[in-house]
């Protein structure tokens, strides 16, 4: 496996219900990575929904967090999973940009599949659970 998206995520030390989550993704190509003020609660939401099986293509396992500012909203951190044609295999497709300057920004795609992906679930739990560590999906991208 060639690609992986890292998540971690910082509790913020004064108990407010906001955090710092850091995202990296790493493809042959492509790498990126930011961090974002999110929702404790949201990170646990998004580990949940992780869950569904089979994830279906009109309804892909999906978190985005963003802010918005003088009515315009800026995506900062986007992940999506998808299934892959009719496979059983996946797709994760990962869009970073720069909590400072959104306009500079990754995207990219790696395939994965169910094991992979219950284990960062099972990690994204375990991450807020423990209020350490990270969580990490593993996947391939193959660019030739």
């Amino acid at each position: 496996m060639n690609s992986k998206l890292v998540l971690e995520y910082k509790f913020s030390r004064d108990g407010d219900a906001f955090g710092w989550l850091k995202a990296e993704v790493h493809t042959p190509r492509f790498s990126g990575r930011n961090g974002a003020w999110v929702q404790w609660q949201d990170v646990g939401d998004f580990a949940a929904s992780l869950s569904k099986f089979p994830i279906e293509t009109d309804s892909p396992a999906l978190c985005e967090w963003g802010f918005g500012e003088k009515g315009q909203y800026a995506e900062i951190t986007k992940v999506s999973i998808a299934p892959k044609a009719l496979t059983g295999g996946l797709v994760a497709d990962v869009s970073l940009a720069n909590w400072y300057e959104p306009t500079q920004r990754c995207s990219t795609r790696f395939d994965t599949d169910y094991p992979s992906l219950a284990r960062f679930q099972q990690e994204i739990e375990r991450m807020m659970r423990e209020r350490v560590g990270s969580a990490v999906l593993h996947g391939s991208a193959d660019f030739s």
